[in-house]
């Protein structure tokens, strides 16, 4: 597997694992509440997977013919920027539908969330490079 078919497999991580989640309690038939990582994961595609999936497109599309380094450069800047398209879009909706106040605690919230949950993906995506992506060559030094 090429490193840029690892990293655009992890970029959408973020919407594939809550997908599956909600899945697989639905044919559980359990219910997301009973547990706080089900309600967390549920949540963050419930209020972040659009502005997400746009981010995630874009990321997509960018990393391909970059050096791996430029990619983890942005792997690690990720969750700050989903922070920084996320924030905005919720404060905008809250403008648009008058309810400026209870959206501005949905963004702050939000970004609370964000930092920790994508440095999670992060770490994830990182395990994965490494079982799944080829291996680096290995320069020796004189």
């Amino acid at each position: 597997m090429s490193i840029y078919t690892v990293y655009r497999a992890c970029i959408w991580l973020p919407v594939l694992v809550p997908a599956a989640v909600i899945a697989l309690a639905k044919a559980l038939d359990l219910r997301l509440s009973d547990g706080i990582v089900g309600e967390v994961l549920g949540y963050s595609l419930l209020y972040g997977g659009i502005p997400y999936a746009v981010l995630a497109a874009w990321a997509s599309w960018w990393i391909g013919g970059r050096p791996e380094s430029s990619i983890r450069r942005l792997m690690l800047r990720a969750p700050l920027l989903m922070v920084a398209v996320f924030v905005p879009t919720a404060l905008v909706v809250g403008l648009v539908v008058g309810a400026a106040e209870p959206f501005a605690g949905v963004a702050l919230l939000g970004a609370a969330v964000i930092i920790p949950l994508g440095y999670a993906y992060v770490g994830l995506a990182v395990l994965l490079r490494r079982s799944l992506g080829p291996r680096a060559p290995v320069v020796h030094r004189l």
